[in-house]
C-alpha cells in the first residue's frame, strides 16, 4: 500500500480547534483486547479509503493472485497459532514457576506451606516439559511451513507489489492535493503505553488512520480508516477492519 505522506506536527494555535483523543487497542493471544503502543496514528483531512478507492478503480485489471495468496495464508496460520500459543503458555508457566521457586525459597522447609507449594512446583514443572517438548515440535512444523509458505508465495507477492506501485502512482502529489484543497494538514501522534494518542484539530472534516499488526496472523493487520464524530475515537477489533497483507 502506498506509504504515509504529508505528515504534520499538531495545530495547537488554530482557532476553534478541538482536541480529539484515539485510543487503539487489539486482541492479545489470549483474545483479550489490549491497548496497542507505539502505534502510528494519523489524522487526515479527506477520505483515504474513497482517495484509493478511485485510484483502484481506474486500475486495468483486479490485484493479482488474492485468492490464491489468501488459501496460502490461511494454511499458515493453522502452524503459526498453534507455535505462538504453545510458546506463550511456556512463557506464562516459566514465570509462574519462577514466583513459585520465589516462594519456596521464602518459607522454613518444614513448614506445611512449603509442602504445598512443593507439590504446586512439581505439578508446574511437569506441565513446562510437556508444553516445551509441545512448543518445539511446533515450531519444527512452523519452520517447514514458513520455507514451503515462501518459496511459493514470493513470485506472487512480487506480483501484487508491481500491481501496488502501478495502481497508487502518483499518490503522494494526490494525497498533497488534496491537503492543499482542504487546506489543513495531516496530523500524526504515537500512542503511549496506555494506547492512547492526542491530536489538536483545527474545524473541518477529519478521519482516523491507523495500522496495527495482527498477533494472530502475521499476513494480516487491522486497519482503520473513520470519520471524526466525537472528541474521542476508539480503533478497536470491533471498529477495524482485519486485511491481508499482500
Amino acid at each position: 500500500m502506498p506509504p504515509l505522506i504529508g505528515l504534520a506536527a499538531g495545530l495547537t494555535g488554530c482557532e476553534n480547534a478541538r482536541e480529539v483523543a484515539v485510543r487503539v487497542s487489539i486482541p492479545d493471544p489470549d483474545s483479550v483486547e489490549t491497548p496497542a503502543a507505539g502505534v502510528g496514528v494519523v489524522a487526515l483531512p479527506y477520505d483515504r479509503d474513497s482517495a484509493l478507492a478511485s485510484l483502484e478503480g481506474r486500475a486495468r485489471t483486479p490485484r493479482p493472485h488474492t485468492a490464491t495468496l489468501d488459501s496460502m495464508f490461511a494454511r499458515f496460520r493453522g502452524p503459526f497459532t498453534t507455535y505462538t500459543a504453545l510458546s506463550y503458555d511456556e512463557s506464562r508457566l516459566r514465570d509462574t514457576l519462577r514466583r513459585l521457586q520465589n516462594r519456596l525459597n521464602s518459607v522454613p522447609r518444614d513448614s506445611p506451606e512449603f509442602s504445598r507449594l512443593s507439590v504446586q512446583h512439581r505439578s508446574i514443572s511437569d506441565s513446562l516439559t510437556r508444553t516445551s517438548r509441545q512448543a518445539g515440535r511446533a515450531r519444527a512444523a512452523l519452520d517447514r511451513a514458513r520455507s514451503d509458505f515462501v518459496t511459493r508465495s514470493e513470485s506472487l507477492r512480487t506480483a501484487v507489489r508491481l500491481w501496488e506501485d502501478s495502481t497508487y502512482r502518483g499518490w503522494e502529489s494526490i494525497s498533497e492535493s488534496l491537503a492543499r484543497a482542504n487546506r489543513r494538514e495531516p496530523v500524526t501522534d504515537t500512542t503511549d503505553a496506555t494506547g492512547w494518542a492526542h491530536f489538536t484539530l483545527a474545524p473541518g472534516a477529519w478521519w482516523i488512520y491507523a495500522r496495527a499488526w495482527d498477533t494472530s496472523d502475521p499476513n494480516s493487520q487491522w486497519y482503520w480508516n473513520l470519520s471524526v464524530d466525537s472528541d474521542t475515537i476508539l480503533l478497536s477489533s470491533r471498529s477495524g477492519q482485519r486485511q491481508p497483507r499482500y
